[in-house]
């Protein structure tokens, strides 16, 4: 897509504002625990991990290191991700839908909805979502343009005319072995790719020589992934598998769960262009909405987004059945997906303008009011009991807020630290590995899971050894008894507490404990 679409200024408007708003909350909260999580790889530089690929962290390297790690500049490569991915839509949505790529030159929003791309724009705007994988890192946060990348590459290389050029299978390569550096589900990136050249194609791609290079660039690309987990028993690939098949019975209502909080994180607006692109692709299949193929594609450009989208989003909808999807895992789904959900939106807006803006609405404030809910906090606060409850304690009414994640970490690693020094210097140590990344990362230092279980912190730093004392961090919004016993510590003191403070209301509170002597095996369960 040529750069002369940046001197449209409802385009120019649309980036600015959207990336104006991320930086405002980039200032306003600390880092998440999947933030702090991969800026740990980042001070912790290998070629791969437990959980993921390296990719998040390579790229957090230099702004970890060279930067500072202030949460601000943590956010820099999510928000140009976030970017990025919006001028992908863009352009993906110019390439499939020439014909209705272009807008009468009108200076008004209006004249702006007859063009394809504008309204990809807008698409992505509009789903609550991708504002937050684009504002915290997250391996799924580098997926979001790589995918862009690869379906621009990959629907040229569906015209039998470019089918030849080494150059654009050695891009297409390079841009999937990045995918496969970024995050192990990038596997559907590459079966997407495949369905799309083989529909345009057939089996007569296997006699070219472009597909054998592109195979050879990835593999080269992953390489460092393959080489981590053939010298660490492959626990990765076992603990992705593990994961995959979760641990719960399935059951049709998570799915349905899962589908709910589809609709409502991407928002209806996009299923509904789906419904009516998919419709004129069954009614009108050949006319200029579907793009006016050239005779060189067999392949429309609602099957090519089907390609990518559907697999992805069909996967993780099974998956959801055991528990063992979240909602942002399908972001390179829906990336996929809203070039042809713009064209549809666009039809709809000719035909039921009414229910367009009614749609648009009803997400813009999903979006301001997750940013709200953000911003203070949650709405709800903790009081009477609850506000001093100690460690595993149940009070009557407690109601978990997830935005409390957002703030008192890097009070509570500084409050920690403290703590450490006034108490003869013993191990940081949190019960649960959820809770490690945070306080890790606020620290500076490593920080022990007291229960025995294989991750990326017990690689790092090792489990607590038999004797060892400890400065255990409880966390009262998910909050565990004293590990007190035969095989666990031979007793803990609370010590401290510190209330967690949003706009005047006390919306979490942290525990520490001083263990002493940990009766527990100290060996990893390798």
């Amino acid at each position: 897509m040529p750069l002369s679409v940046l001197k449209d200024p409802w385009v120019r408007a649309l980036l600015g504002a959207g990336l104006m708003v991320h930086l405002l909350l980039a200032f306003a909260f600390h880092l998440s625990p999947d933030e702090t999580h991969y800026a740990l790889y980042a001070i912790n530089p290998a070629w791969s991990y437990y959980d993921h690929p390296p990719l998040a962290g390579w790229v957090q390297w230099v702004f970890a290191n060279g930067l500072g790690g202030a949460d601000v500049w943590m956010r820099a490569m999510p928000m140009a991700c976030w970017a990025l991915a919006a001028w992908g839509v863009m352009a993906l949505a110019t390439a499939l839908f020439p014909q209705a790529a272009s807008a009468p030159p009108m200076p008004t929003p209006a004249s702006r909805l007859q063009s394809t791309p504008f309204i990809a724009l807008l698409l992505w705007h509009l789903s609550p979502l991708p504002h937050l994988v684009g504002l915290a890192m997250v391996p799924d946060t580098l997926l979001m343009p790589i995918i862009c990348t690869v379906m621009l590459l990959c629907w040229r290389l569906c015209d039998a005319a470019q089918a030849r050029t080494l150059s654009l299978w050695l891009g297409l390569g390079l841009a999937l072995g990045l995918a496969g550096l970024s995050k192990y589900t990038a596997v559907l990136i590459g079966l997407g790719t495949i369905l799309a050249l083989v529909l345009a194609h057939g089996t007569r791609l296997l006699a070219l020589p472009g597909p054998w290079l592109a195979l050879a660039a990835a593999g080269l690309c992953i390489s460092p992934v393959v080489y981590w987990n053939a010298t660490h028993n492959w626990i990765s690939l076992a603990y992705q598998f593990g994961h995959a098949t979760g641990k719960a019975e399935w059951r049709l209502g998570h799915v349905a769960a899962f589908a709910a909080v589809q609709l409502l994180g991407y928002g209806l607006l996009l299923l509904a262009g789906l419904v009516q692109a998919g419709w004129l692709q069954w009614t009108q299949r050949g006319t200029a909405v579907t793009g006016q193929l050239a005779p060189r594609r067999r392949l429309s450009p609602l099957l090519f987004c089907a390609c990518f989208g559907l697999p992805t989003l069909l996967l993780l909808a099974y998956l959801s059945g055991r528990g063992s999807a979240l909602p942002h895992w399908t972001v390179t789904a829906w990336v996929a997906l809203t070039p042809a959900a713009a064209m549809g939106c666009q039809i709809l807006w000719q035909r039921a303008r009414a229910g367009v803006l009614a749609l648009g609405g009803l997400q813009a404030v999903s979006c301001l009011a997750l940013a709200s809910l953000m911003l203070a906090g949650g709405i709800g606060s903790e009081t009477a009991g609850q506000a001093t409850s100690r460690p595993g304690e149940a009070v009557a009414g407690f109601e978990f807020n997830p935005f409390t994640d957002l703030y008192g970490w890097d009070m509570a690693a500084r409050r920690a630290k403290a703590l450490a020094t006034q108490n003869g210097n013993p191990t940081l140590a949190v019960f649960n590995w959820t809770l490690d990344s945070r306080i890790a990362w606020y620290a500076q230092a490593p920080v022990k899971v007291v229960q025995r279980h294989l991750d990326q912190f017990g690689l790092w730093w090792g489990l607590l050894q038999p004797g060892e004392n400890a400065l255990v961090v409880d966390w009262s919004q998910m909050s565990f008894a004293p590990p007190v016993g035969p095989g666990e510590f031979e007793r803990c003191e609370l010590i401290d507490q510190l209330p967690v403070l949003r706009l005047g209301r006390q919306v979490a509170h942290f525990n520490y404990l001083l263990c002493r002597n940990w009766q527990g095996s100290g060996k990893l369960p390798l």
